[in-house]
């Protein structure tokens, strides 16, 4: 069930199909952003097996809203982004040759972000471990607060690390730094992820809203069919030509791309409407 009063004033919510998963859209002046919160801050918003299966649907089903233009991820309760797992579920989910469930449901979610065609930002509170990381890893941006903590504790528990989000992290901060952060399970400091480019911006526990309200505009307020494009050719740079050609010709023949010249050669602010 979700819970509308745990996301922004006017926001309309839907239906996560998870108990520890709040999500929905709201309308801004430059179109609609999309929520997905995680909602266990007893617990640092650790995730069970229904909330890693409610990730996906819930991404997909914010991909599809119209006119939506960034899709903001964020632990509920100010403490955790979130602390990865329910460990609690590990071996009853886990055990045996046919505990594969929980590992697909992972596996599932990131891919769901990383594939998602909205750009995705994590915005990140105190604690981001283990899956944590792995969702955040999977978004194309992550703004986080100056508390914020970063580790893999795979290794602490007889663990391997699911392979996309393995992945992701690499191609993130490299492999090198990837295989530190897992190989040696410890928590990272903000400095140490601004420096291996973990975070593409820090900020203080009291701009924080605001820094990541500024964002959210600036992001939202450029040509959705361009950020569309970028993403997609940043992402998939094996890409058959044809199609990246295709999608550079559409931004072309835009209404958006006419605004944009309109607008330089006015001097005046865009209206962009992803179209």
């Amino acid at each position: 069930m979700t819970h509308p009063s745990l996301l922004p004033e006017g926001a309309i919510a839907i239906d996560t199909k998870a108990a520890r998963l709040v999500a929905g859209y709201e309308t801004t002046a430059h179109g609609k952003i999309g929520h997905l919160r995680f909602n266990l801050p007893d617990k640092h918003n650790v995730i069970d097996l229904e909330g890693w299966q409610g990730i996906a649907y819930v991404m997909q089903q914010l991909a599809v809203v119209e006119d939506i233009r960034l899709i903001i991820l964020r632990g509920i309760g100010g403490r955790t982004f979130v602390a990865g797992a329910d460990i609690s579920q590990f071996e009853e989910v886990l055990a045996g040759p046919e505990g594969t469930e929980f590992d697909i449901a992972t596996v599932s979610a990131f891919d769901a972000i990383a594939e998602c065609p909205i750009p995705t930002l994590a915005a990140i509170e105190g604690y981001c471990i283990g899956g944590g990381l792995g969702l955040a890893a999977a978004c194309d941006l992550r703004l986080a607060r100056e508390d914020a903590r970063f580790g893999v504790p795979a290794g602490k528990l007889g663990l391997a690390y699911p392979a996309n989000a393995t992945h992701y992290l690499s191609r993130l901060v490299g492999p090198a730094h990837a295989k530190r952060i897992i190989f040696t399970a410890d928590r990272l400091a903000i400095d140490e992820a601004e420096r291996i480019g973990l975070v593409q911006a820090r900020v203080s526990a009291e701009t924080f809203e605001t820094e990541l309200q500024t964002l959210a505009a600036t992001i939202c307020a450029n040509a959705p069919m361009s950020l569309q494009a970028s993403k997609f050719i940043i992402d998939h740079p094996q890409a058959d030509a044809a199609h990246v050609k295709k999608r550079l010709a559409d931004c072309l023949a835009s209404e958006d791309y006419a605004e944009g010249r309109q607008s330089f050669m006015q001097k005046r602010i865009p209206v962009f409407k992803g179209n």
